[in-house]
């Protein structure tokens, strides 16, 4: 790294490295040697140099206390893909004050605390932008998989970030009642900047944290607007791999306290959940309405299982559109409607609310989670709002990349009936090597 020059490739060979690497220059592509492992037992460090690019190492037996085993700050145009972060003190990946980055194809699990901004977080971005005041130039954090550390699986802050297509799960263990470990959750600040104006999460799936997709903003309203909700599997086992019950250990699936302007739309919600599979602002039964996120509107979603409501809000003004929507096996309501209270079947939900003419109380016939599809003869076949004058361009497939229709009904809940995940076309760039 100290010999590197802008536009190099640097290859790593197989071996394990016990140090700590820096940066020295923008542009440099510093990657794992094809069919080589690469341990190193530290920290790889961008710092702020644009355009630089991580790729395929491992990275364990750190212990910071401020930033992440890959970390960056003030940069653009950063790529930090197909890395495994592992069983160290700190955050996983930590990326601050940076725009046009791609986090991608990674796996952080057992990180543990205390130390730092956490307790042992995954990947923690914070403070994103973008260059141009779109989601391609801003930061994209896909395709990874986050387990088993011991806080948040994902920290998130910052304007037009992208969350989709990962696999957050069982980010909890025995003391969560005071870490309160969460999915993916935006709920700081920091440089300045308030949570999370303009933020998609789309395509996950998420499971078994003690929140597991958590938007607050901190009492200012404006923090959090313009978040989008779409095409996610949210939903808990009855243990976490970790040994924790989440009929106990869990609160809500999705939730969101304080903004405004939001869509929760397409996702299936399922699986144990001690309160809510959908909370909207107050969920304590304190009545406080400092804790409103208004303008939100909710269809097109299965809603399931939960032990106790399906869907919360209080106050019942935060929801300016909810339908097509199917509500089924909620112990104690389906819906709690503000100060109206709870509304235990489908047609207490519509005269109240005066909304979800055309939602459901009925089996969706969905497979078995975390993959639930829907089953031949579901009543989530057919019977969605289509959506496509939202303009939002990503919901118009399902969470398999398969198509909505473009005219008429669409399917309720994160899968197209049929669906099946697409297959990757074959590379083209192969050649075969007689021996």
């Amino acid at each position: 790294m100290n010999a590197a020059s802008s536009g190099d490739v640097c290859n790593v060979h197989a071996g394990t490295y016990s140090e700590n690497v820096l940066f020295k220059t923008t542009g440099v592509t510093l990657q794992v040697n094809s069919g080589d492992t690469v341990v190193v037992k530290g920290t790889i460090d961008i710092q702020s140099f644009a355009n630089s690019i991580v790729d395929g190492f491992q990275v364990t037996g750190f212990s910071v206390s401020s930033y992440g085993g890959i970390h960056a700050t003030g940069t653009t145009g950063g790529i930090i893909r197909n890395n495994v972060v592992h069983d160290a003190t700190g955050s996983g990946i930590y990326v601050r004050q940076s725009t046009n980055f791609q986090v991608s194809g990674n796996t952080v699990h057992d990180m543990a605390g205390p130390c730092c901004i956490s307790d042992g977080d995954g990947i923690v971005i914070y403070s994103a932008s973008s260059t141009d005041g779109t989601y391609a130039h801003g930061v994209r954090v896909y395709n990874n998989e986050i387990y088993q550390n011991h806080q948040d699986g994902m920290e998130i802050n910052g304007s037009f970030e992208s969350v989709y297509g990962n696999y957050v799960h069982d980010n909890i263990y025995s003391n969560y009642a005071s870490t309160h470990p969460d999915g993916i959750e935006c709920n700081s600040d920091a440089d300045g900047i308030t949570e999370c104006p303009h933020t998609l999460i789309y395509n996950n799936v998420v499971k078994n944290q003690n929140q597991n997709i958590y938007i607050d903003g901190l009492g200012t309203a404006a923090a959090d607007s313009d978040i989008w909700i779409f095409n996610n599997v949210v939903f808990n086992d009855p243990t976490s791999s970790t040994g924790v019950s989440m009929a106990t250990g869990t609160s809500s699936q999705i939730i969101l306290e304080t903004g405004n302007k939001a869509y929760i739309l397409n996702n299936t919600i399922g699986g144990t959940v001690a309160y809510f599979d959908i909370l909207i602002g107050d969920g304590s039964g304190a009545d406080n309405a400092s804790q409103a996120f208004t303008n939100v509107t909710v269809e097109n979603n299965i809603v399931m299982n939960s032990l106790y409501v399906g869907f919360w809000t209080f106050p019942s003004s935060n929801v300016i559109a909810a339908n097509n929507n199917i509500y089924f096996n909620n112990a104690s309501a389906l819906v709690h409607w503000g100060s109206s209270g709870s509304l235990t079947s489908i047609a207490a939900v519509r005269s109240t609310t005066g909304m979800e003419a055309n939602s459901q109380s009925a089996n969706p016939l969905v497979n078995v989670f975390p993959s639930p599809t829907l089953q031949s003869g579901s009543p989530a076949i057919g019977t969605g709002a289509n959506l496509t004058s939202l303009g939002q361009t990503f919901l118009n497939a399902d969470r398999n990349g398969t198509a909505r229709p473009s005219t008429g009904a669409w399917d309720v809940g994160a899968y197209v009936s049929g669906s099946a995940p697409v297959r990757p076309n074959p590379p083209t760039n192969v050649k075969a090597v007689a021996q």
